[in-house]
């Protein structure tokens, strides 16, 4: 019995009464939680849910999001969670990938969202039952520790959408890798569950992970710094993770008078690299130390991890491998390099993900001989520490969310008079970097950078709508022919630096 959903019964029967999870005024306790889940099991069992459908779950963190997750992971079905941020479109087409059994989503616009769906449940109409019923405790489906536990969704640099198949064992050794490795958590712990949990680093090293522990978890629909601080003190937060926006968010914000934020101990940061300055102003502010880590979806995700216990610490590193996982740096040739040299980044893990849904062209090229081929270019020292250099493929991370310019130009692409169009990520201190568009307009052509943005807004969820349009005459070329971005690049921040 291999399945990662067993860790909610396991602690119903050891500790029913301790708070699972918190929403706003609303406690739910682990046997509550268990017979919630049970209930929406034994549902999605009525409606025809069997061991490996795919179940898509288009909600923002909560209770209900919890309880779909699990209901579905109960029956040894799959689910797919989507970040409810994302555009119709967007939806539509992973929905048209995965092919699943049923959507669970909120919202009169769910099934416009769902088209060719057997089954769509809305909770704002007749699907609300799904997720408040409660039930006598239903047993996990017997699963292997190679069988596909989730599939999380991010845009390949192609822009189509590619789906990352997580075992039960990749998560189960993520979630106690974190929970024992980095955190060393008991069950009175509680963490602030402000990351998506569509997301891998808010589902598998906060939510799987804390929930393994038999910790609490206070749940979050968005950030607002505010928010985050009152609920650091009402709910004794003891660990926050964030992507670095927040963090800097955190370190400018003004802090509400008379709070007690003395049960807060650890942070986590990842998403991207966490600027050193950002990183020193926050633990000095708040005289909460940050563990800053690399990872990725493929790894599930963690790779390496600044530890807070017994172990040396780095200002820029990433830190040290996880326990069970190699880390080398190649060069071009795959041969690794020295100490302090720059190459690839090639890991192998225990959390090393099965492959990309559907996609054994794809699985083949990133999944090679036991290592997980990034895409990355890092350093390892003499101690063992990874610094991230660079991202070797063209993605832009703004707030911790991973865009690919294609997504972007394509959309451009169907706008009149646009010749040729180049989405780069420009430097920012608050976001990491903010997406700056440059387009070529046809010939006798006049473009409406207004126009573009309002297209972008409709077909693209927020975060992936640039701030930036640049008209040229002409983009950059290597003598290849292909757009040199790297010139692009250079050519934003000079503008940058000047406006």
């Amino acid at each position: 019995m291999a399945n990662i959903g067993k860790s909610i019964p396991h602690h119903a029967r050891l500790r029913p009464d301790a708070i699972a999870l918190v929403e706003g005024e609303r406690q739910v306790s682990y046997d509550a939680l268990d017979r919630l889940i049970s209930g929406a099991a034994l549902h999605l069992l009525a409606e025809g849910i069997q061991a490996g459908d795919r179940v898509v779950i288009v909600l923002a963190n909560s209770v209900d999001w919890v309880v779909a997750y699990q209901a579905a992971l109960r029956l040894g079905a799959i689910p797919v969670p989507l970040n409810p941020l994302l555009a119709e479109a967007e939806i539509a087409a992973i929905i048209t990938d995965c092919e699943p059994a049923i959507v669970i989503g909120r919202g009169g616009t769910v099934g416009e969202r769902s088209p060719g769906v057997p089954m769509v449940l809305d909770l704002d109409r007749d699907g609300a039952r799904l997720v408040e019923t409660e039930a006598d405790p239903v047993d996990c489906t017997a699963c292997r520790p190679d069988d596909t536990a989730v599939i999380l969704y991010s845009s390949g640099s192609t822009g189509r959408p590619k789906g990352v198949e997580l075992t039960h064992y990749n998560l189960l050794w993520n979630a106690q890798a974190f929970a024992l490795d980095l955190l060393r958590l008991t069950p009175e712990d509680r963490g602030y569950g402000v990351l998506p949990f569509s997301h891998v680093f808010g589902h598998t090293c906060l939510f799987t992970t804390f929930l393994l522990a038999g910790a609490s978890i206070s749940l979050a629909g968005r950030f607002d710094p505010e928010e985050t601080f009152r609920t650091l003190a009402r709910d004794r937060i003891t660990i926050f993770m964030g992507v670095p926006t927040m963090y800097w968010t955190l370190a400018k914000a003004e802090l509400p008078p008379g709070l007690d934020l003395s049960d807060w101990r650890a942070c986590v940061s990842g998403g991207q690299a966490l600027p050193q300055e950002v990183h020193a102003r926050f633990e000095e502010r708040f005289s909460v130390l940050i563990s800053e880590g690399y990872g990725m979806t493929e790894a599930s995700p963690s790779v390496c991890g600044q530890r807070f216990f017994g172990a040396a610490r780095k200002p820029g590193s990433a830190g040290q491998p996880y326990w069970g996982v190699k880390v080398r740096i190649v060069d071009d040739a795959g041969q690794d390099v020295s100490h302090g040299e720059r190459g690839d980044i090639l890991v192998s893990s225990p959390g090393t993900a099965k492959g990309y849904f559907r996609r054994p062209d794809l699985t083949a090229e990133t999944f090679r001989d036991g290592w997980i081929h990034t895409g990355d270019i890092g350093v390892l020292d003499a101690d063992g520490f990874l610094f991230v250099v660079d991202r070797k493929k063209e993605m832009i991370i703004s707030g911790g969310y991973n865009i690919y310019p294609r997504e972007i130009e394509e959309v451009a692409h169907r706008m009149k008079g646009v010749l040729e169009v180049a989405a780069i990520g420009q430097p920012d201190d608050r976001l990491g970097e903010t997406i700056v568009v440059y387009v070529v307009p046809e010939s006798g052509a006049s473009l409406d950078g207004d126009a573009l943005l309002a297209e972008w807004s409709a077909c693209l969820a927020r975060y992936k709508v640039p701030r930036v349009v640049r008209v040229v005459e002409a983009l950059p070329r290597n003598a290849t022919g292909k757009i040199d971005r790297l010139r692009l690049r250079a050519m934003s921040n000079e503008s940058g630096r000047k406006s």
